[in-house]
Order: C-alpha cells, then structure tokens, then sequence
C-alpha cells in the first residue's frame, strides 16, 4: 500500500519539466522600416513556421511577428495568417 501511494506522490513530481516558449504573448511586428517597431499580443501556434498576422482595416498587409525587436528572432507559428481585428498599431 505504501508503494502504490509513493508511485502515486512521485508521478506528480516530474509533470511539466520541459520549458516551452509562450505562445500567448508580447510579441513585435515591423510596420515602418527601417525600426518602426508595434508591440502585439498574439497567439502563434509553434509548429517550425513563421507567425504572421494581419488587420482587418488592411487584410492585404501580412506582418511577420517577431519576440524580440529583431528581424533574426522570428516568432514561431503554424503558417496561418492571423487576422487581427482593427488596424495595425503605430510604432512604439
């Protein structure tokens, strides 16, 4: 009885212990170059493709979303264009 509540304590002590990026979060898009950085909070669905998004105001404007404000540090997504609704924030 003892070994089967220890297997029990111990299968709860191992749950979670990868790291995974948040998806739901502050994430950057670039509408004025060359640094005319917008600060977005947008799901992306990390599936080893970009993560873009665009605004219902302006549907044929597709925006690649970044984590940081560099155009190396591409968000990762599914590929699916995000349709935001609204128009596309000013720079930061």
């Amino acid at each position: 009885m003892l070994a089967f509540v220890l297997a029990i304590g111990m299968s709860f002590a191992f749950v979670n212990t990868t790291e995974d990026r948040d998806t739901f979060a502050t994430k950057f898009i670039l509408v004025e170059e060359p640094n005319g950085w917008a600060t977005i909070t947008v799901n992306c669905d990390p599936q080893m493709q970009d993560c873009t998004v665009r605004y219902s105001d302006d549907l044929s404007t597709v925006y690649t979303v970044y984590d940081t404000k560099s155009e190396s540090d591409p968000a990762e997504g599914n590929g699916a264009v995000i349709t935001i609704n609204g128009s596309a924030p000013n720079p930061d």
